[in-house]
C-alpha cells in the first residue's frame, strides 16, 4: 500500500517535472536587451535559397549551418524576412504562403520555416527578429500572380489598394488596412517565440496626390483639419502605435523597431514615415535602425556626418545598418570622390563597425546582409573590427 502511494508521489513529481521542463523550453529567449546587437539581415531572396528543394530536412540542416556560422563569428541576431509582401514564411491567418517559399504563392506549407528558424538561432545563442514588409502586397502590379485566399483580391477596386506600374501597396489611410497588419505582427508573436519584430523602408509608395484624392476628401468633410501630407503621416504614425501596443500586450520583453531609409527629409516627406516623431517620443518604437549605407567619402550623405545626425535625433536605441553588399563595387550616387570608395577599399565597413563601436549613442549594428558574407578580404576585416570592438 505504502509502495504504491510512494510511486504515485514519484510519477506525479516527475511528471511535474518533465511539465516545467517543457515550458521552459518553449519560452526560451535569447534577448539582446543591454546588449551590444550584431545582427545580419536575411532577406526574402536569401530564404528561397534555403526553401527552393521544398525538403524539411534540407532546410534545416542548412539554415543550422548558416545561423552556426554567424554566431561563430560573433553575430548574436539575425533579422530573417519573413514576410516580404502579402505572403508569409510561416503559417499565417491572415497572407498566403510566400511565393519564394516553395514556388508559388499559397502553395501548401510542406515545413514551417519561421519556426525552425527559431528554434535553431536560439540554439546557437542568437536572437531573432521577423522582419515585415507592411504595406506592400506585391512587386509586380499583376493580380494573377496572387493567390485566391490573398486578400488584396478582395479588396479590389475598393480604395484600399494602391497600384503602381512597380507593384501593389497596401492603402495605408484604411481602418481595415491597420487592423489586418497590427493582426498579422500579433499572430507571429503570439505563435512564435520571437525576440524582436522590424518594419523597414516600405510605406507611402508615391507623392502622387491622387492616390487618396477621395479618402482625403471625405477626411476634410468629416471635419479634418490636417494638410494632406500631415494626414499620410498621421495614418502611418497610427499604424506604428498600433503595431507597438499590439506587441507589448502580448509580450513586453519582444521589441519592435523601424529600419528606414538614412535621409530624414526623404522619409517625413516622401514616404510620409515621421521617423523622428517616433524615435523621440514613447509608444512608437523600442528601436530605430537608419540604413545608412553610404561611404566615409559619399558627397550626398557621407558615413560619419549622418550617423551623427541620428545620433544628435534619436531618443530610442540606436542602431546603424551598413553596406556589405556594396563591397567591391563602384557606387554611382556617391559623386566624383566617393564613387570608387567601396571597389578600391578593402575595408570600409569594416572601418564603420569600429566607428560605431566607439560612439556611444550607437547601441549595434545591422548588415545588409547575408548574401554579401564571402570569404574574401572585406569580410575577412569586417570579422576582425567585430572582434576588436567586442574586447
Amino acid at each position: 500500500m505504502y509502495k504504491k502511494i510512494i510511486l504515485s508521489i514519484i510519477m506525479i513529481f516527475c511528471l511535474a517535472c518533465c511539465a516545467s521542463l517543457t515550458k521552459s523550453d518553449s519560452n526560451n529567449k535569447v534577448t539582446t536587451q543591454n546588449a551590444y546587437v550584431k545582427s545580419v539581415f536575411i532577406t526574402y531572396y536569401e530564404l528561397e535559397s534555403f526553401t527552393k528543394n521544398n525538403e524539411e530536412k534540407a532546410f534545416k540542416k542548412e539554415i543550422s549551418k548558416a545561423f552556426k556560422e554567424l554566431s561563430n563569428k560573433g553575430f548574436n541576431r539575425v533579422t530573417v524576412q519573413v514576410r516580404p509582401c502579402a505572403d508569409a514564411f510561416y503559417k499565417s491567418n491572415y497572407f498566403p504562403t510566400s511565393e519564394y517559399c516553395f514556388g508559388y504563392q499559397g502553395s501548401k506549407l510542406i515545413y514551417d520555416p519561421l519556426e525552425i528558424m527559431v528554434n535553431t538561432a536560439h540554439k546557437y545563442n542568437l536572437s531573432i527578429e521577423a522582419w515585415v514588409n507592411p504595406y506592400r502586397v506585391s512587386q509586380r502590379n499583376d493580380f494573377s500572380t496572387l493567390a485566391k485566399n490573398n486578400i488584396a483580391l478582395k479588396w479590389q477596386n475598393t480604395g484600399k489598394l494602391i497600384v503602381l506600374d512597380n507593384g501593389i501597396y497596401f492603402n495605408p489611410c484604411y481602418s481595415d488596412v491597420t487592423d489586418l497588419i497590427v493582426n498579422g505582427v500579433k499572430e507571429i508573436v503570439s505563435n512564435y517565440n520571437v525576440d524582436s519584430v522590424c518594419f523597414d523602408d516600405y510605406f507611402y509608395p508615391t507623392k502622387d496626390k491622387n492616390i487618396d484624392k477621395e479618402e482625403y476628401l471625405n477626411y476634410k468633410n468629416n471635419g479634418g483639419e490636417l494638410s494632406l501630407f500631415d494626414w499620410r503621416r498621421d495614418n502611418v504614425n497610427n499604424m506604428i502605435k498600433s503595431v507597438y501596443s499590439a506587441v507589448k500586450s502580448i509580450n513586453k520583453s519582444v521589441t519592435f523597431g523601424i529600419s528606414p531609409a538614412s535621409s530624414m527629409d526623404y522619409d517625413y516627406s516622401t514616404i510620409y514615415a515621421d521617423v523622428i516623431k517616433w524615435s523621440r517620443n514613447e509608444g512608437y518604437v523600442d528601436y530605430i535602425c537608419p540604413q545608412i549605407y553610404f561611404g566615409f567619402k559619399n558627397e550626398n550623405q557621407p558615413f560619419m556626418q549622418t550617423t551623427k545626425q541620428w545620433c544628435d535625433n534619436a531618443i530610442c536605441d540606436l542602431y546603424v545598418a551598413l553596406p556589405m553588399y556594396k563591397s567591391g563595387l563602384v557606387d554611382e550616387y556617391a559623386g566624383e570622390s566617393g564613387k570608387n570608395e567601396f571597389k578600391n577599399e578593402k575595408n570600409i565597413v569594416a572601418r564603420q563597425i569600429t566607428y560605431l563601436s566607439k560612439t556611444d549613442k550607437v547601441k549595434g549594428f545591422y548588415i545588409f546582409s547575408y548574401s554579401s558574407l564571402k570569404d574574401n578580404e572585406e569580410t575577412s576585416n569586417l570579422y576582425s573590427a567585430m572582434q576588436k570592438s567586442s574586447e
